[in-house]
């Protein structure tokens, strides 16, 4: 069957049968750097602590669109548990829809191949467009990122090659392919919070300070603290804890420390300034020792409007006769690191159904208007 495959198609069975879990490329890169080479694309490979990332362009100065996304995949989990092996690119047909399986069809290869000879093929009929078009991968999206886009983001400054426009490649769609268009995401902030105690027996209370009981008024305080009403775009900002760590073990000991990670996900009327600041304040009226420490993983961006979103909304319509919604939800992208360059950043790809799961699969012919979406984007842009 998969020579009667697209050449989108065959990109993306190509590249899921690749086991490349973060921050492991394996070859996924050379796949799309020889099939954008052979378009007349300078590839430049870039490598940084273990993270491997490739920049294609075609062209020269404004306007800059560049297409992002990421090689790497979260682990399979139980093989056991799929139905089609987690590499298997199998293709089948369940009730009337074909389907390709495999870890990262959705999230995010599929999209990998939709850009890749999007790209090619607009390149073919437009070989003396105007502006700037590429493509950035990186192979440490699903992990911490450390040598990833934010790397490239620098050796982009330093090159002044600072993109117009960003189209990430992120399954966005919800219920239907082409319903949804991420045009921003919420910040996301992390707290290391080390609640301080007093270690010892349980039998002599009088003489231990749990700093689990501490934690707990801690967690509360912070779970049912309302943090902000919403802001135009964007949900209100949510707090939640993500790992507890306390005690030595044994049954008999009270914790002298208990380790807290937490997580907000916040919108434009908060910053780490204003949520360390409660958070200072609460440890401080409940007296509490504590030690924090904070990682900044994400400023909030949105994209209003403008030639790159209204260019996509309107290919949208022309390939598939629907509207798409706007959407600020959900957890975030490599968009974040691209947004503060002042880039104007959407999410567009297919749905978001199976991202991370057990048997991951996206409808085969979703890729194919994937494909066609972006040449008509590119072309309204560029052309």
């Amino acid at each position: 069957m998969i020579n009667n495959l697209s050449d989108t198609l065959k990109l993306a069975v190509s590249l899921i049968k690749i086991p490349s879990v973060t921050p492991d490329d394996l070859g996924c890169q050379e796949l799309v750097r020889k099939r954008l080479s052979a378009a007349g694309f300078k590839c430049l490979t870039l490598k940084d602590s273990g993270t491997e990332n490739l920049l294609a362009l075609h062209g020269q100065g404004s306007p800059f669109l560049l297409f992002l996304g990421h090689t790497d995949v979260v682990p399979p989990g139980d093989e056991s548990q799929w139905i089609h092996k987690p590499y298997s690119a199998d293709i089948e047909e369940k009730d009337g829809v074909t389907y390709l399986h495999g870890r990262g069809s959705q999230d995010m290869k599929g999209s990998d191949a939709a850009m890749t000879e999007a790209l090619v093929s607009f390149v073919r009929n437009n070989p003396e467009h105007k502006g700037t078009v590429g493509l950035l991968l990186t192979s440490n999206e699903e992990g911490d990122a450390k040598g990833g886009t934010p790397f490239v983001v620098e050796y982009l400054k330093k090159q002044n090659l600072i993109p117009d426009y960003c189209l990430v490649g992120e399954p966005s769609s919800a219920d239907r392919f082409g319903d949804t268009i991420k045009n921003g995401r919420r910040g996301s902030l992390t707290a290391h919070i080390t609640v301080k105690g007093v270690q010892g027996h349980v039998a002599y209370p009088d003489r231990c300070d749990n700093a689990a009981h501490h934690a707990g008024v801690l967690i509360n305080a912070l779970s049912t603290y309302k943090w902000d009403e919403g802001s135009k775009f964007f949900p209100p900002s949510s707090f939640q804890v993500t790992n507890i760590k306390c005690g030595t073990g044994a049954e008999n000991v009270v914790p002298g420390e208990c380790y807290i990670m937490c997580n907000w996900r916040y919108n434009d009327a908060l910053n780490q300034d204003k949520i360390s600041a409660v958070v200072d304040g609460l440890v401080k009226d409940n007296n509490i020792k504590a030690d924090i420490r904070y990682v900044l993983n994400g400023l909030p961006f949105i994209t209003e409007g403008g030639v790159l979103l209204d260019a996509l909304k309107a290919s949208i319509f022309e390939e598939l006769g629907q509207e798409a919604a706007l959407s600020t939800a959900g957890g975030t992208s490599d968009g974040r690191f691209i947004a503060p360059l002042g880039t104007k950043v959407v999410e567009f790809g297919p749905r978001s159904s199976l991202i991370h799961k057990v048997n991951e699969a996206v409808e085969l012919d979703s890729l194919d208007k994937l494909h066609s979406i972006y040449v008509r984007l590119l072309t309204k842009i560029f052309a």
